[in-house]
């Protein structure tokens, strides 16, 4: 029975590497099946985000088979060391976080969803030290961030399970100074010469290059770690609506973008500092900001949307989710 398992597995994955273009078809109708479903039954929204949760996995599941089909070095080190084994289990409890808040609020009502989210942030919290720990540079979004299949180049993944970067290495040679070199029986045809080294096939992982913190950027990323717990506490001393723990964490959102943004960023700490910065328009959305300021403008832009043939509809489907989206902490805070 496990060596049919094993077997229908194996089969998975050469599918999954065989046919992407029709991989990517199902990931999209999946997802697209969890935003119809959101708000038509009663049991809608456990169930909905449970099927947006599962298919966040599958793709995320599939990412790593891509990734393995190259074969390249760094992708070995998922295997190998335990610190990236837990790696993929948080990145999968982050997308399981807003399933596991609605499930305990609809199992243990308010007290429950409170639990399950402090648990789950001091889970997080102590997972994002340790990386700091590891110099792993900046806390993403996610600890796995989706792959991006356009630089993969799925034509090339048969290429690069026969040993791509073996035969680009056959082709050149370094010198003492470090400088790359074609040989002569790796040049082109005549006519056909640009006098640039063959281009290798690797694919860059997104940890290949990150920041090394220290001083004041330490300092900036250990208060973005703490962030969540800091507000958790907050909430629960003044309350949900008080404007105390709102302040306190925009506050350390400030503070510590900018102390990181005093040193140096590599070009992928600097996307993500970037995206930091993005995400503190999220502010607008977020209680109390949102019942006694954004919200009356955002009903207004709605409302005035509905009057518009054809995208008429969509207005009234958001005003209906917004309801419950408000609700929902890791929607509006994390």
């Amino acid at each position: 029975m496990s060596a049919s398992k094993f077997c229908c597995f194996d089969d998975y994955k050469k599918w999954v590497i065989t046919n992407p273009e029709r991989l990517s078809q199902l990931e999209t109708t999946g997802r697209f099946i969890s935003y119809l479903i959101a708000g038509r039954i009663k049991t809608s929204p456990a169930f909905s985000e449970l099927l947006y949760s599962a298919s966040n996995i599958i793709i995320f599941l599939n990412d790593q088979i891509l990734l393995s089909a190259t074969r390249q070095k760094e992708i070995g080190r998922l295997i190998k060391t335990n610190l990236e084994k837990f790696r993929v289990l948080f990145t999968i409890l982050e997308y399981l976080q807003v399933f596991l808040e609605i499930t305990a609020t609809k199992i243990w009502g308010s007290h429950g969803k409170w639990t399950a989210i402090t648990i789950i942030q001091s889970i997080k919290c102590l997972w994002r030290i340790v990386l700091l720990s590891q110099k792993s540079g900046l806390a993403t979004s996610r600890s796995i961030p989706p792959l991006n299949r356009k630089k993969l180049k799925q034509n090339n993944l048969s290429d690069w399970k026969t040993g791509s970067d073996e035969r680009h290495n056959s082709l050149t040679f370094s010198l003492k100074s470090g400088r790359v070199i074609r040989q002569v029986n790796g040049a082109p045809h005549i006519n056909k010469r640009n006098w640039k080294l063959p281009v290798s096939h690797s694919f860059e992982i997104n940890d290949s290059s990150k920041t090394k913190l220290e001083g004041y950027s330490l300092l900036g990323e250990v208060l973005y770690t703490l962030k969540p717990l800091c507000h958790l506490a907050a909430m629960s001393r003044f309350g949900t609506k008080s404007w105390i723990p709102t302040s306190l964490a925009f506050v350390t959102d400030i503070v510590s973008i900018t102390l990181v943004k005093s040193s140096q960023l590599s070009s992928s700490d600097a996307k993500e500092i970037q995206r930091r910065q993005l995400t503190l328009l999220m502010y607008l959305l977020r209680s109390p900001i949102y019942d006694r300021f954004s919200r009356n403008v955002i009903l207004q832009i709605l409302t005035s949307l509905r009057k518009i043939p054809l995208i008429g509809v969509l207005p009234h489907q958001i005003l209906q989710y917004m309801l419950f989206w408000q609700n929902v902490y890791f929607y509006t805070w994390d």
